[in-house]
């Protein structure tokens, strides 16, 4: 029996392998120009050294759930964390842009490999609601500390003197080793062995399919965008084709009795199909935005990496703050947090339209990045605890799978469609002009999101979060 100590134990553990996958998204942000500097890069590949990572990220999403159920969820999480450790350090030495994209790949598979065991164990261990509302806020302040020592980190190591390495950007990838051996010691000895008996074999080969169809996609809005709508018009199709027969294949297995890698019964749950449709379409926003910020503070106001770094800090610091109150705002309000939350983002990002016209990166700009750090604190955690809320035990693996899946995806996408669009009206010109007008089509993007999420939510009823209130009510 696991008593509350343990909890905390293993909680801590679980927080520090989901900073970790979170912080290698973002610390790359930063060191972007560096890297395509260092390596050569086209703007297409830059954009998949970050969007390939959560690629592969989200295509072992759904089978590292399963995997996890199956084999046990501290089996998984232990060897996702070792070939995390492998493929950070191959990443380091990477001597071409090629290269990087590959073992940026595979490090998204490892982080795929731990990241559902994190929402699964808590699901599991916190199994009463005040308790599980905590869980996840504590996940939501993980979120908010991995963004911001991402960003910080990335300028801070970008800039260190190239000692041990040729090139200082590669320290991004390094500092992973000593952190994921120190994990894999603590997750050996403190976390406890979990496993769904009832779980059969895994299908591989759906998992492949997934894969394909993902890869191709992506590469068809990065790749087939810079190198000519012939290439679109080709990978585009190719990749419908994979993602259509992956979903044909699970409806067919399921048909037959046989346990499919997605669990399609997940999608007659409302509260599940609301809160992918709202997490698909704020990840569009979330991940994109800091792509294309980190880009045009460095490449259109000049900024050097460590001021850039700093000042998107601010961002993280709103949603430190935030997370430490919002798990208690969304018990006593509901939803009408985070309709509020998405208000204040879409305020931070008009905003700073108007700062970044005037070339502002001050005291108001910081504040800007605190308004939108915290508006994403009030949004972001609860979606996870509306799309597991309700579910049976033994299809929280497969949901966790599936809901980060589409987390990810949706980030990588959003970085290929919003990055490859703000490349597209760049046209090469590195004035503040053109870098301003790419930001401006970035930044209406991201509201039309967020108009998308906003509406999602007010369609959501009250009741949806807020138990406490609905007992209260009652009496």
């Amino acid at each position: 029996m696991t008593n509350d100590k343990n909890k905390k134990q293993i909680l801590f553990i679980l927080l520090l392998a989901h900073l970790l996958t979170i912080v290698d998204i973002f610390i790359v942000n930063v060191a972007i120009p560096s890297v395509q500097y260092g390596l050569g890069a086209t703007h297409a590949k830059i954009q998949l050294v970050v969007t390939m990572y959560m690629i592969g990220f989200a295509s072992f999403l759904i089978i590292g759930g399963r995997m996890g159920d199956h084999y046990g969820r501290k089996n998984i999480f232990l060897l996702g964390m070792f070939l995390f450790m492998i493929s950070s350090a191959l990443c380091g030495f990477a001597s071409s842009s090629e290269q990087l994209i590959i073992f940026r790949f595979f490090q998204g598979i490892s982080a795929g490999l731990m990241s559902p065991q994190v929402l699964s164990y808590i699901q599991v261990l916190f199994k009463d609601h005040k308790e599980r509302t905590y869980a996840i806020g504590w996940y939501g302040i993980a979120i908010g500390i991995g963004t911001t020592l991402g960003q910080f980190m990335g300028g801070f190591l970008v800039e260190l003197k190239p000692i041990v390495v040729d090139q200082s950007w590669r320290y991004i990838f390094l500092i992973n080793i000593p952190i994921c051996a120190i994990s894999i010691a603590l997750a050996s000895k403190y976390l406890v062995r979990s496993k769904d008996q009832f779980s059969l074999q895994m299908d591989y080969t759906s998992a492949f399919i997934l894969c394909l169809g993902l890869i191709t996609l992506v590469s068809a809005l990065t790749i087939g965008m810079e190198q000519g709508r012939y290439l679109l018009k080709i990978l585009l199709p190719i990749s419908l084709v994979f993602l259509f027969w992956f979903v044909f294949r699970q409806k067919r297995k399921k048909e037959r009795a046989k346990d499919a890698l997605l669990n399609l019964t997940l999608f007659k749950h409302r509260n599940f199909n609301m809160a992918v449709i709202a997490v698909a379409l704020f990840m569009l926003m979330l991940d994109a935005y800091f792509f294309v910020l980190a880009i045009f503070l460095q490449n259109g106001l000049q900024l050097p990496p460590m001021q850039a770094g700093y000042f998107i800090v601010f961002q993280g610091a709103g949603f430190i703050l935030a997370s430490l109150f919002s798990a208690k705002l969304v018990l006593q309000f509901g939803k009408k947090v985070l309709v509020f939350g998405i208000v204040m983002i879409i305020s931070a990002l008009v905003l700073q339209l108007v700062l970044f016209y005037y070339n502002q990166v001050g005291i108001t700009g910081y504040l800007v990045m605190v308004i939108h750090g915290v508006g994403v604190a009030l949004v972001l955690p609860s979606f996870a605890n509306i799309a597991l809320k309700g579910l049976p035990e033994n299809m929280i693996g497969n949901a966790s799978g599936v809901y980060s899946t589409l987390q990810q995806l949706f980030g990588a996408l959003g970085i290929a469609l919003t990055g490859g669009i703000f490349y597209f009206v760049l046209k090469g010109d590195n004035s503040f002009t053109h870098f301003y007008n790419a930001f401006v089509y970035a930044t209406f993007i991201h509201l039309f999101c967020l108009i998308g999420v906003w509406i999602i939510l007010i369609c959501l009823p009250q009741s949806i979060l807020p138990q406490k209130l609905m007992k209260t009510s009652v009496n």
